[in-house]
C-alpha cells in the first residue's frame, strides 16, 4: 500500500493549499525586472545597498518553494491513519445538516431565479489527482450552499471569502474540464428539527420556557420571533412551522414577518479557471502524497499488521 495515486476530494483541498508561495504582484515583478536589468548592465549605475536587499528579497520570493505547513501535515497524518483503519472523521454540524437536507430545495430556488432547469448532478468523476461529485455541471460548475441563516447569508459580499470554496470550485472545474464556475448561496427555510434545536438552545441560555414548554414572558417571545425570522423566509414555511410547534404561535408574527422573494434569497459568485492555480493545486497534491508515504513508512510494521488483522476480523 502507498499513496502515490491518492485522489483528494475537492472540498478537502483547502487543508493542503496553505503552503503555496504567494506570487509577486505586477508592481513587484516590474521592480524585480528593472533591478535585474540594472544589476546585469555594466554601464548602469551601481545598485544601492537598499536596492540590493530589495532585489534579493524579490528573487527569494520569486523562487519560493511549495511547502506543507504544520497544519497540512497534521491533516495528512490523520488522513493516513483513517485510510489504514478504514475509518473517517466526518464533521457533523448543524450547518452541514441543513445543507444536506435542503440541497434540492436550494437548487430548485436558484433554477427559478435563473429561469433555467438545473438538475442535481449524480455523476462522480475521478482523474489523476481528484475524486468528486459536483452539485451541477450544466455548461459550468455550480456549487450550491444552503445558508444556515439570514445572518450567515453573504448579502453584502462582493467576493468569495472562504478560500476553501475557491479551491473546491477549482477542483471540480478540473474534473469536468470546464472553465467557468459559480458559488451559489441560497436562503431556504431551516428544517423544523434544526430550528427547534435553536429554540432549545435559547432556553438553555436565557431560560425562556417554563417546565411545560410555554414561553415565560415577552422578552422570551421576542427572542423566538427574531430566531424564527432569521431561519424562515416563506409564509408557507412559517405557517407549517407554527402548526407543528407546541410553543410558537403564528399570530406572534403579524406585522413582523416579511416574506423574502426568491430573487433576494440567491447570491451568486462567479469564478473562472486559472492555469496558475491549477498547477499549484497539482503541485501540492504531489507534495502531499509524498508526505503521506513518509508517514506510512514511518509506522512500525507490527502496528500495520495489527491494523490489517483488526480489519480482517471486522470484515469476517
Amino acid at each position: 500500500m502507498n499513496f502515490d495515486d491518492y485522489r483528494f476530494r475537492p472540498h478537502s483541498l483547502v487543508n493542503i493549499m496553505s503552503g503555496v508561495p504567494k506570487p509577486l504582484t505586477a508592481n513587484q515583478e516590474n521592480t524585480l525586472n528593472d533591478l535585474l536589468k540594472k544589476h546585469n548592465d555594466p554601464d548602469a549605475k551601481k545598485l544601492t545597498e537598499k536596492q540590493i536587499q530589495t532585489l534579493g528579497g524579490l528573487i527569494e520570493r520569486k523562487n519560493a518553494k511549495y511547502i506543507l505547513t504544520d497544519g497540512a501535515k497534521k491533516y495528512l497524518e490523520k488522513l493516513v491513519f483513517e485510510c489504514l483503519v478504514k475509518r473517517s472523521s466526518k464533521i457533523t454540524a448543524k450547518y452541514l445538516d441543513k445543507g444536506l437536507q435542503k440541497e434540492d430545495v436550494a437548487i430548485t430556488t436558484y433554477s427559478n431565479v435563473l429561469n433555467k432547469l438545473l438538475l442535481k448532478n449524480k455523476e462522480r468523476r475521478k482523474n489523476k489527482y481528484l475524486d468528486g461529485e459536483c452539485d451541477n455541471k450544466q455548461s459550468k460548475i455550480r456549487d450550491v450552499k444552503a445558508s444556515w441563516s439570514y445572518v450567515t447569508f453573504p448579502i453584502t459580499d462582493n467576493t468569495i471569502k472562504n478560500k476553501g470554496y475557491i479551491w473546491q470550485l477549482d477542483g471540480y472545474m478540473d474534473l469536468w474540464e470546464l472553465k467557468e464556475s459559480e458559488l451559489v448561496y441560497v436562503l431556504v427555510d431551516t428544517p423544523d428539527k434544526l430550528l427547534n434545536d435553536e429554540i432549545r438552545n435559547l432556553d438553555r441560555k436565557h431560560n425562556i420556557l417554563d417546565h411545560e414548554g410555554n414561553v415565560r414572558n415577552d422578552s422570551g417571545k421576542e427572542l423566538i420571533i427574531e430566531t424564527v425570522c432569521n431561519h424562515i423566509f416563506t409564509l408557507e414555511g412559517l405557517k407549517a412551522f407554527c402548526e407543528n410547534s407546541s410553543n410558537v404561535k403564528l399570530e406572534w408574527f403579524e406585522g413582523v414577518f416579511v416574506e423574502i422573494p426568491e430573487e433576494m434569497r440567491v447570491k451568486v459568485f462567479q469564478h473562472s479557471y486559472c492555469e496558475t492555480r491549477n498547477k499549484q493545486m497539482k503541485e501540492m497534491i504531489v507534495l502531499a502524497r509524498k508526505y503521506m508515504n513518509e508517514v506510512l513508512f514511518s509506522i512500525p510494521d507490527n502496528y500495520k499488521k495489527l491494523i490489517e488483522l483488526k480489519n480482517s476480523l471486522k470484515a469476517a
